[in-house]
């Protein structure tokens, strides 16, 4: 079986061809630089041995009919044209977070950071969240003998502070957006968000971990209270579907930022449900090292289509 892999994104896209399992060729490619989607892929396959038997496109934004657009370099991208442009006789597309909860399953020990151990159920429902430039959230379940993704907006559910202080940031927030999701928290606008409220300037969350990593005071205060919100959050979905297979952290900013996550912080919030601590302490939480998961589940998903002929 000959595939192929890719996660397309605004700033990068990342190709991979996979030949009966093993990866023969990786690229990556700026996206910017190409006019179209179909000029990067026609770079990629004289990296290909044809015949290829199915591909599939993770990429940033919705899919409707098999279409997206990729707004920040002006792509649409079409599965049925791709098609039959390419010779490939089975393409899908997919979103880039359903691909990356579709991974998940196929991480090894090694590409996950353990924050508490639990007692893994092999088959129970698996939750993964995202914080990166939004806040992604979905559930695995293990249905018809294989792993299969239920997509969500669950980032966009109504905030809910936890806190005096959390509770001055959501009134600080609504009286600016109007409505305030947990992603307006839990994301990179939401640090600068939470920065901004205690009295900083900031405008981009890299701002905000370059003044943490020197030091100060009220960075460290914003990472402290992120945290916070991201494992009441983690917890809320953990408990919404029984997360007994494991509740995952994807996305840049927990892999990045690690020595925030593994002081007890995050899990004491994670924990904070009452009568449900107990529930909750028995499911594993990991946050994924792998950069590369949405990849994996594109694979996955490749490999799926090529199988149905």
């Amino acid at each position: 079986m000959r595939i192929i892999a890719g996660d397309v994104g605004g700033t990068k896209t990342l190709l991979q061809f996979i030949d009966r399992g093993a990866v023969v060729a990786e690229r990556r490619y700026e996206s910017a630089r190409y006019p179209t989607f179909d000029a990067l892929l026609n770079e990629f396959l004289p990296f290909c041995e044809p015949p290829i038997d199915a591909a599939c496109f993770a990429v940033a934004g919705p899919v409707l009919d098999q279409r997206a657009e990729i707004t920040n370099v002006g792509w649409s991208i079409d599965a049925r044209q791709l098609s039959a442009a390419f010779g490939i006789d089975a393409i899908a597309l997919i979103n880039d977070f359903f691909a990356v909860a579709l991974g998940v399953p196929l991480l090894t020990p090694t590409e996950r950071l353990s924050l508490n151990a639990g007692t893994r159920r092999p088959r129970d429902p698996i939750a993964i969240l995202g914080a990166g430039t939004g806040l992604g959230e979905a559930t695995l379940i293990w249905s018809a003998e294989q792993w299969n993704v239920i997509p969500s907006e669950g980032g966009h559910a109504d905030f809910a502070p936890q806190d005096e202080l959390q509770s001055r940031l959501f009134l600080a927030l609504l009286a600016k957006y109007g409505h305030v999701s947990w992603e307006r928290l839990v994301s990179g606008m939401g640090l600068v968000n939470i920065h901004n409220f205690l009295g900083g300037s900031v405008t981009d969350a890299a701002e905000v971990a370059t003044l943490a990593a020197s030091g100060d005071a009220t960075a460290l205060q914003t990472f402290s209270i992120f945290v916070d919100i991201y494992g009441a959050e983690a917890g809320n979905m953990g408990l919404r579907v029984l997360a007994r297979g494991g509740v995952f952290l994807a996305g840049g900013i927990a892999a990045k930022n690690t020595k925030y996550f593994t002081d007890g912080r995050f899990m004491a919030a994670f924990l904070r449900k009452g009568r449900f601590r107990e529930l909750l302490a028995e499911m594993p939480v990991d946050l994924i090292m792998n950069e590369k998961v949405g990849l994996l589940g594109a694979a996955e998903m490749a490999r799926r289509i090529a199988a149905k002929g």
